[in-house]
């Protein structure tokens, strides 16, 4: 007997329902989220499925997106939202023939400025909104991209450095929704041929998010990325020891970390968990006798007991001009969000050559690239040389899921893998899926690090024009690892898998 053949006539009728063109016409999580589902329009009079009464916004809310009265059909809230998560859901098209939510959900639009402004204030749209940002702080996403397509908006939320597919919207959301964001993060609504950048605090629930909103002129009309920094997460930044750090890495970085002065950078791609580390760093270094202030754009962690500076690049308050401000205000350590220019650069070095510990990040594909790469904004190799006193390069791998992961034999092409590698290990660790980590194995992340410690060959070669190979050859011969090599102790470990370390570290990066 089949699963639907199983199901009782009112769970097929209502997950008939959660596939139709009227619940599609509404984000799956607002529905789910107030136990509600449209199952008929008739005459002017929708039907939705309710356990009970419903609060006034949300009919309200759907009797204005389908301008029909709304009667109640009792159902079980627990079945209603049974049938909103499994089943498949429809896009609904600007030309479909189903009735017309009118101006309240519109397609295309090329009408005024006021226009456009209604349209992001409808109720409607701005739950479409409300719940999107509320599902990617439930799920602990970074970033949501919202992209317009011929048919609609497709919406994708990066979990763990992957992005997955989150929701379709049909074509008459796509300029309600993204004037939505765009009044949200203060943009103009009406300017679609230009990029814009802006920023906004939204509360969901109990929890405040940071959302950096960017938008991109593109094909079939504008793309937005939000990226979110948790209000929530972020007054608690992470130890040092729940990074996963190795041993021989964790123990002479905290040793850094106690000095005086000299500066300490943090190197790698944008979403490497850099900041993480700093913050991790800094709740170490903060104590009553020790003064701490940041400057950062914008500030993504909030930590008792610093003096934490945003940027305000409007108001001429950019990071130069912030590190001389800090500069007067007696610190003993500083956190420079990033080496973004040569200004910055040269101030924050100066700070470490006068005494004061200086922490920062830079865009770097190992540890001993950094060298280069303030050289390349103009740092004299002297000052570096004298200045410098440790890089941490790092990536965050994804962490095999700790409710489904099993050991297992490795494959023929696993061993030749990992012979070509050099590691030693004879089984592998992987996640076969389950609930908690939402089907993938995978459930967190770990960073993977390599940690270079300046001593005074380092720092003669380098002053005397050695080259990046040679270099990493010396590194290399002092016994530090790579990034790769560190990678694949954490295979070795059990937490992480080789395609992860492989997908994260090219075989160029510091080898």
């Amino acid at each position: 007997m089949s699963g639907d053949a199983r199901l009782s006539g009112d769970a097929r009728d209502l997950r008939a329902a959660a596939a139709g063109e009227l619940a599609a016409r509404l984000p799956a999580r607002w529905l789910e989220e107030h136990a509600v589902l449209p199952l008929a329009l008739e005459s002017g009079t929708l039907l939705v499925a309710a356990d009970g009464v419903i609060p006034a916004m949300v009919q309200d809310a759907l009797e204005r997106a389908f301008r029909a009265d709304v009667r109640l059909v009792p159902h079980g809230a627990g079945d209603i939202r049974a049938a909103i998560l499994s089943a498949p859901r429809l896009t609904v098209s600007a030309t479909d023939t189903a009735p017309s939510n009118g101006d309240v959900l519109r397609g295309e639009l090329t009408e005024s400025l006021d226009d456009l402004r209604a349209l992001a204030s409808r109720e409607p749209v701005i739950q479409v909104v409300n719940a999107m940002l509320a599902e990617a702080s439930r799920a602990g996403a970074s970033d949501v991209h919202v992209e317009s397509r011929p048919d609609g908006l497709r919406v994708r939320m990066r979990l763990d450095g992957v992005l997955r597919d989150a929701q379709q919207l049909g074509a008459e959301f796509r300029s309600a929704v993204i004037s939505r964001l765009k009044v949200l993060a203060g943009l103009d609504i009406a300017e679609r041929r230009l990029p814009q950048d802006g920023r906004a605090r939204v509360r969901v629930g109990d929890r405040e998010l940071d959302v950096r909103i960017s938008t991109l002129p593109a094909l079939h009309g504008e793309s937005v990325v939000l990226r979110l920094l948790d209000g929530g997460h972020a007054e608690q930044p992470s130890s040092l020891e729940s990074l996963g750090l190795s041993a021989d890495i964790l123990t002479p970085w905290r040793a850094l970390l106690q000095r005086a002065s000299g500066l300490l950078l943090v190197s790698g791609p944008t979403g490497s968990g850099k900041t993480t580390t700093l913050y991790a760093a800094l709740r170490e270094r903060s104590t009553p006798g020790v003064k701490v202030v940041t400057v950062e754009d914008p500030v993504e962690y909030r930590l008792d007991g610093i003096v934490q500076l945003p940027v305000n690049a409007r108001a001429g308050f950019g990071f130069p001009n912030a590190l001389r401000a800090i500069l007067r205000h007696d610190p003993d350590v500083i956190l420079v969000g990033e080496m973004r220019d040569a200004e910055t650069a040269d101030i924050a070095v100066q700070a470490a050559l006068t005494g004061h510990l200086v922490l920062s990040t830079v865009h770097t594909t190992d540890a001993t690239a950094a060298l280069a790469r303030l050289q390349e904004m103009g740092v004299p190799p002297y000052l570096l040389s004298a200045t410098l006193q440790g890089v941490l390069a790092q990536r965050l791998v994804r962490r095999v899921c700790g409710a489904c992961g099993t050991w297992r034999p490795l494959t023929e092409h696993e061993q030749v893998r990992v012979a070509a590698s050099g590691a030693t290990l004879s089984q592998l660790r992987e996640g076969t899926g389950c609930a908690l980590c939402a089907g993938t194995g995978f459930r967190g992340r770990v960073a993977i690090a390599e940690l270079l410690v300046l001593d005074d060959a380092l720092r003669s070669a380098f002053t005397q024009g050695a080259s990046l190979v040679e270099l990493r050859a010396m590194v290399r011969a002092r016994g530090v690892r790579s990034l790769r090599e560190d990678g694949w102790r954490c295979v070795a470990a059990g937490e992480t898998t080789i395609d992860e370390v492989v997908r994260m570290v090219s075989e160029d990066d510091g080898a």
